[in-house]
C-alpha cells in the first residue's frame, strides 16, 4: 500500500522564523528611539511615519512573498476558493498573509472580528510593538501610538499588491479600548 503526502494546514514554521529574523523588533524600535531623541511631538509623527511606515511596508512585503514561496494546504483551499467562487482574493487571501505578518511579529493568531466579502476588521492587543516603544521610549511616546504606521502602511501594501481597492481604518485603539482595531472596507 502507498503512503500518500501529508498535508500541512498551519503556516509552515521557516516563514515565521524568518521574519522574527530578518523584522526584529528590539532592533526597529532602538532605531526608533535613537532618531526621535530630542525630537517635538510632532516630529516624532515624522519620524514614526518614516521608520514604522518602511518596516511595515517591508514587513508585508516579505510576508506576502514567504506566504506564496512555502504554502500548505489552507493556502491552496483559499485560492481554489476564491478562484472557483469568483469572490477573488478578498477577504480569505488577505487574511492569510495578515496572519502571517501578525504571527511573525505578535507571535500570535490574529483575531478576526468581521470576514466577509465587503469587510475585513481585525484587533490587535497586547502588542510588541506598543510594548517595547514604552519600554525603550517612554509612556509619553507610547501614547502618541507611532506603532500605527507599521500596520497601516503593511495594509497598503497588502491591497495595493492584491489590486484591491478598499479604505483603511484604524477603529480602536490600545490606550483607549485596550485593544487596536483596523478594518478594511472593500470600494464597491
Amino acid at each position: 500500500m502507498k503512503m500518500s503526502k501529508e498535508i500541512f494546514f498551519d503556516i509552515d514554521q521557516r516563514i515565521l522564523d524568518t521574519i522574527s529574523q530578518e523584522f526584529d523588533v528590539d532592533k526597529l524600535i532602538d532605531n526608533f528611539a535613537e532618531n526621535i531623541a530630542n525630537k517635538k511631538k510632532e516630529e516624532i509623527e515624522d519620524v514614526a511615519k518614516k521608520v514604522f511606515g518602511e518596516y511595515g511596508q517591508k514587513l508585508m512585503a516579505r510576508a506576502t512573498e514567504l506566504g506564496e514561496k512555502y504554502f500548505d494546504r489552507t493556502y491552496e483551499v483559499i485560492e481554489e476558493v476564491a478562484e472557483k467562487t469568483g469572490v477573488g482574493p478578498f477577504p480569505h487571501v488577505c487574511q492569510r498573509f495578515l496572519e502571517i505578518f501578525n504571527m511573525g511579529t505578535q507571535r500570535k493568531a490574529l483575531t478576526v472580528v468581521i470576514s466577509n466579502i465587503s469587510q475585513l476588521s481585525h484587533k490587535v492587543g497586547p502588542c510588541v510593538f506598543l510594548n517595547a516603544i514604552k519600554e525603550k521610549c517612554g509612556e509619553d511616546v507610547a501614547k502618541l501610538l507611532t506603532c500605527k504606521h507599521i500596520d497601516l502602511s503593511a495594509f497598503n501594501v497588502l491591497y495595493d499588491n492584491l489590486n484591491l481597492p478598499v479604505d483603511i481604518r484604524m477603529e480602536a485603539s490600545i490606550p483607549s479600548e485596550g485593544y487596536c482595531q483596523f478594518t478594511a472596507l472593500r470600494k464597491k
